[in-house]
């Protein structure tokens, strides 16, 4: 499944450099609903619900990507205005020991909580925190997020099978030069397609 990580200039080479990306903490998102795609009005309901989220915060981090690096509003949001990379992985399907990238869902409402949810037992309620993982509002919809959980057990992912580095593409406005990036791929730089963006002339697109 290709994957695209949107970077400042900083970042960008550092991950490079480094051959990792950082996990992003609960905390550290930056939509106030995260992980809160139900109808939380119930007060019971509301306080085993965000008990549940915090005990997934201090569990786990995550990756975010794209699944697409053409709009012009991302690189503005994630890639310092079109001066920073953007990190093209290919991400296999999940086998044991590798991240397993899903596609957010995204919804106009908040969703329902079952009437039961204070008797379900842990396997009852999976389903429920799966929603929560991989939900959001639809105004986030042009992002087309996709998602990598892992375990905050150290706070970089390294590059790895599952998650391997295929494309790096140059922001329109980088100063960056080509050689620079080469540098920072080291001995990988052979199996790295490395091309620079650049405004469409017929769409309202990054090509």
């Amino acid at each position: 499944m290709p994957a695209y990580k949107f970077l400042n200039q900083k970042y960008g080479l550092k991950s490079l450099y480094e051959r990792r990306l950082r996990r992003t903490r609960i905390s550290e998102l930056n939509d106030p609903f995260e992980l809160r795609p139900y109808d939380l009005t119930n007060a019971s309901h509301r306080t085993v619900f965000l008990r549940t989220r915090d005990e997934l915060a201090e569990r786990y981090g995550l990756l975010c990507f794209s699944a697409g690096w053409n709009d012009p509003v991302i690189w503005s949001h994630y890639s310092d205005n079109h001066r920073g990379l953007c990190l093209g992985f290919d991400v296999p399907p999940s086998r044991q020991g590798e991240p397993q990238a899903k596609k957010v869902e995204y919804i106009d409402a908040p969703l329902p909580l079952p009437k039961n949810l204070l008797s379900m037992d842990e396997e009852q309620r999976r389903p429920i925190v799966d929603r929560m993982l991989y939900t959001k509002y639809r105004f986030w919809e042009y992002e087309k997020e996709i998602r990598v959980w892992t375990d905050l057990e150290e706070e970089f992912f390294d590059f790895c099978d599952g998650l391997q580095l295929v494309e790096v593409i140059i922001g329109a406005a980088s100063p960056l030069p080509t050689g620079e990036i080469t540098r920072a791929l080291g001995s990988s730089v052979e199996q790295v397609k490395v091309t620079r963006a650049s405004p469409a002339h017929n769409a309202f697109e990054i090509v």
